[in-house]
């Protein structure tokens, strides 16, 4: 999963706007080409020449830190960009976000859809110079099907079975066709050191000295300061110019921008909003704003398990419809993002514009306070306490605990404004900050969830609506599903939209399962915030705009495209 502080994501080019309610004329990316024979087109069999490597460092400002180190269940995006380049998937993503050859050289698939064989690069090293065989992609696959472990389980439902017919050949069948290919999103793992675990030791594993084949050797996390990977001379794609990479982290966005002008480092993951306008023109910085495959959403605990700790009243969807009604999307958009983004509602974001569900304006629970009184009133929330705040027909009082990542300052800000909005219909809310990994930790506390709302953001794990809409399956409570919300009907058109590989029928699954969870509310998508980045000029030269973001993206290919300046 992509959870991350205030959604650090993704983008494109500077002058691309997506439309905030989609393509009105959807067509859908189709899923890998397939020829006459029913084998997929092979990716190219070599990677693209590297640059020289160097002695300089990049230094990347972020602000915050990984949840974990563990490749099978970190949350937070920053997790996912140390991670991604410390090990390798069979295909990756280029600067173009098509598939590209990773620890795969190539693959092809099956004329029915259901088999598809991958051939292995030779040569390979780990980290620690065992080889890199079959054997540790059977390994990662099984072990993650069988245990159903972490967010990269849901594409690997349907899996029948891996075989490796020889150290350099691995063969996937599924029972249904899959519209998205895993491969491109799977770290292998070294079965060397991960077999002798079972599935709860891997799932409390720190990882804290993370093994891959990637381009970069994991160094050392100084928690609460920076995190630091270095150049692998041995990568099979050939060693980056980077001599080492370090993440750096910030309390607030203020001191983040004045090191990047400063010259302490060279790179900005996220610029806040607020933040970013005084960038613009600034010595030796380049300013990007990108569309994202980001969004920041508010979250209801809906869970229905006796052990959950969250408020019950908001099982009750007429209360959060109510209080996505009371909230005005296009006033948090100017107030919070400072006009650096576009009004949500559904949870596929606006750089999957293809694929958005554009929900007309009349239809929006959106900006209606008035609409919001009248559904709690009919509902029985009349009576009010001397403070105003409604009561439930039992007497308890809609008051909730709200939950906000202090150093994220537009959740923050969102937070307060909806705070205010839902006082407006009268239902209360107490509103606390924290620290990332502490809201984290909170909200994925699936023994005994203690929480009732949270103000928080995705990235899309993806560039395709599988990942987001595999979210709020029933199947990721534990996982991904951050509110525990579980809808067997959206579960049966997850599991259709997921093998049927026609785009345009998929598009109507897809379509009818955004409306049905944006009915059900279980979260208010807040905007898609544009992807604000920055970088200097005088240190690094390379850098690609890419949809989604320069870093920060499904790919990682511009940390091994860049060179010095001098």
């Amino acid at each position: 999963m992509m959870h991350g502080p205030a959604r650090i994501a993704f983008g494109l080019a500077a002058i691309l706007v997506v439309s905030a309610c989609g393509s009105t004329s959807p067509t859908p990316t189709a899923p890998p080409a397939v020829g006459a024979s029913g084998s997929a087109i092979a990716t190219q069999a070599g990677p693209t020449p590297q640059p020289t490597p160097s002695q300089q460092p990049l230094r990347v400002g972020w602000l915050s830190e990984p949840d974990s180190m563990n490749p099978l269940t970190f949350t937070t995006t920053e997790a996912q960009e140390a991670l991604q380049l410390v090990y390798d998937t069979l295909l990756s993503y280029d600067l173009n976000l098509k598939p590209q050859p990773g620890l795969a050289t190539d693959y092809a698939y099956s004329a029915d859809g259901l088999t598809e064989t991958l051939k292995l690069r030779n040569g390979v090293l780990w980290h620690d110079g065992q080889p890199f065989t079959a054997a540790d992609v059977k390994y990662t696959y099984d072990v993650i099907h069988d245990n159903q472990l972490g967010q990269w389980a849901q594409w690997l439902i349907h899996l029948k079975s891996v075989a490796t017919p020889d150290p350099s050949t691995v063969v996937l069948t599924f029972d249904k066709p899959q519209a998205f290919n895993p491969a491109l999103i799977i770290p292998i793992l070294p079965k060397h050191v991960w077999s002798a675990m079972n599935a709860k030791q891997i799932e409390a594993f720190s990882n804290d000295k993370p093994i891959g084949t990637g381009p970069f050797t994991f160094t050392e996390w100084k928690k609460g300061a920076s995190l630091t990977v270095t150049r692998n001379p041995a990568f099979w794609g050939g060693p980056p110019s980077e001599a080492t990479i370090t993440w750096v982290l910030y309390g607030n966005g203020d001191v983040m921008a004045q090191a990047l002008k400063n010259g302490e480092i060279d790179i900005v993951a996220q610029v806040p909003p607020t933040i970013y306008d005084g960038l613009v023109g600034a010595d030796s910085i380049k300013t990007v704003a990108l569309p994202s495959f980001s969004f920041h959403h508010i979250g209801f605990n809906v869970s229905s398990d006796p052990k959950s700790l969250g408020n019950p009243l908001l099982r009750d969807k007429i209360i959060r419809q109510a209080l996505s009604y009371a909230l005005d999307r296009n006033q948090v958009v100017q107030l919070a993002l400072a006009g650096h983004g576009q009004p949500g509602d559904t949870i596929v974001p606006a750089g999957l514009s293809d694929w958005r569900l554009a929900i007309p304006a009349d239809q929006q629970l959106s900006a209606n306070p008035a609409k919001a009184n009248q559904l709690l009133d009919q509902a029985g929330y009349t009576a009010r306490d001397s403070s105003g705040t409604r009561k439930s027909p039992s007497g308890k009082p809609l008051e909730f605990r709200l939950i906000a990542i202090a150093t994220t300052d537009v959740d923050v800000r969102a937070a307060q404004l909806f705070r205010n909005a839902a006082q407006a219909i009268g239902i209360k809310l107490d509103l606390q900050t924290l620290d990332s990994n502490t809201l984290s930790n909170i909200v994925y506390n699936s023994a005994a969830p203690n929480w009732d709302i949270f103000v928080w953001g995705w990235d899309s794990g993806v560039p395709d609506p599988e990942y987001m809409l595999g979210v709020p399956l029933c199947s990721q409570i534990g996982g991904n599903n951050d509110v525990y919300y579980c809808n067997k009907q959206y579960d049966a058109l997850y599991d259709q939209q997921a093998s049927t590989m026609d785009p345009v029928a998929r598009k109507q699954l897809v379509d009818q399962m955004q409306q049905l969870y944006y009915d059900d509310a279980a979260y208010i998508v807040l905007w898609y915030q544009d992807k604000l980045q920055a970088y200097r000029t005088d240190t690094w030269q390379g850098w690609t705009e890419v949809k989604g973001g320069i870093i920060f993206n499904f790919t990682r290919d511009n940390y091994l495209k860049i060179t010095p300046v001098h």
